[in-house]
């Protein structure tokens, strides 16, 4: 039979919401910021790049032309 933490012997500490919020931030600024630091694969480069592209291109084909009177 299983019982509850303290029926098994264990302690727990009691950590406020604040408190575990802050631990969980700084876990996950630490994480992303070592993903962030990785270069991007050769595919995602190459994709990311078409993407800059078409948006230029459309971005011209939009743009209004200046009338010169």
């Amino acid at each position: 039979m299983m019982g509850s933490g303290s029926e098994a012997g264990q302690r727990f500490s009691r950590v406020s919401d604040e408190e575990l919020l802050r631990t969980i931030r700084d876990d996950l600024r630490s994480l992303y910021a070592e993903i962030i630091r990785q270069p991007l694969p050769p595919a995602i480069e190459a994709a990311l790049a078409r993407i800059d592209r078409e948006q230029v291109r459309t971005a011209n084909l939009t743009r209004p032309r200046a009338c010169w009177a």
